[in-house]
């Protein structure tokens, strides 16, 4: 059986989670992990062959197939960039990258060496997100989406104690869009495609966006996006239509269970089951290893022009609240 042989760049708090969750399947082997901090990286001693502070080896190491890259939103560009270079396929985190001409580099010189490069996006390869955009045209008419992914963080506390961690730091384009707010824009541009026009009304700490409000511009509906780590609710995604709702009643990176109401008519409700936390992670796993599997620069293109579109969103979005990272 062909392994697919990971290096991992980063030691934050989501590595535990890719790594718990590739053991899910037998073809990924985790080879070497690479972060600045020998201490924080002896913790993974046992979950790789070797762990190290010298990327270079990491990069150079022939047997990696794979880089799956896990640093702070400003890193992603530099070193999915290296990762490539050394012929490295790359799974990079979301966001993807903080500006669009960074992520139309990494795309156009993956598509030129016949690399998939794959953004670690849950929310567009659940099923059941698939099967809420099947439905869409019940729906009639689209008038309005909504979508409101408000968690509050941990880190914020701190943050306004004068602890600027990543999430939060300026310098590393920390923020609450391009943390959470990214998923909203993926549930709505997968199926409605790139806004007319793009608004963000944010809530601004100290050159941070803490939380706010997305407007996109559909001309003919709108969609209007709220993600917070500044405060919590409860998190969903609706479309409504002339001819009915669905209602998506989990966050919109889970997808986890949804209704559809129609006007007239019975209501459908549509449930996975999962109680994992991290249950998104399975879906994105497995459709990476199919494209890895089978070659399939074609799909993998069709989520790198979904990719380009998103991160024109952010980049637009945050632009016009004054945030030019």
């Amino acid at each position: 059986m062909k392994k697919i042989n990971i290096g991992v760049i980063g030691s934050g708090f989501i590595v535990p989670v890719f790594i718990e969750q590739s053991k899910r399947f037998k073809e990924y082997h985790l080879v070497g992990i690479w972060g600045r901090h020998e201490e924080k990286l002896i913790g993974f001693k046992d979950e790789f062959e070797y762990y190290t502070t010298d990327l270079n080896r990491l990069l150079s190491d022939e047997k990696i197939d794979v880089v799956y890259v896990a640093l702070p939103n400003k890193l992603h560009f530099e070193y999915a960039y290296k990762a490539l270079n050394h012929g490295k396929h790359v799974i990079l985190e979301k966001p993807f990258t903080v500006t669009y001409k960074e992520a139309k580099t990494l795309i156009d010189y993956a598509h030129k060496h016949e690399l998939i490069i794959f953004e670690a996006i849950t929310t567009i390869h659940n099923p059941l997100y698939k099967k809420v955009m099947k439905m869409v045209d019940k729906l009639g008419e689209i008038k309005m989406i909504e979508c409101d992914f408000s968690q509050y963080s941990r880190r914020y506390d701190r943050f306004r104690k004068g602890e600027i961690l990543p999430a939060f730091d300026k310098k590393l384009a920390g923020g609450a869009l391009y943390d959470l707010g990214v998923y909203n824009i993926h549930f709505v541009t997968r199926t409605f495609g790139e806004p007319y026009k793009v608004e963000y009304l944010a809530n601004i700490e100290k050159g941070v966006d803490t939380s706010g409000v997305l407007v996109m511009d559909y001309k003919n509906f709108k969609a209007v996006c709220i993600a917070a780590k500044d405060c919590k609710a409860e998190s969903y995604g609706q479309i409504q239509g002339d001819k009915g709702f669905i209602r998506c009643e989990t966050t919109t990176s889970r997808c986890g269970a949804f209704r559809y109401k129609p006007n007239s008519g019975k209501e459908e409700f549509y449930c996975d089951n999962d109680k994992e936390e991290f249950t998104g992670w399975k879906h994105e796993l497995k459709e990476f290893r199919r494209l890895y599997m089978n070659k399939d620069f074609v799909k993998a293109k069709d989520y790198n022009d979904q990719t380009l579109i998103a991160v024109r969103v952010l980049e637009k979005a945050m632009r016009s609240a004054g945030l030019d990272y």
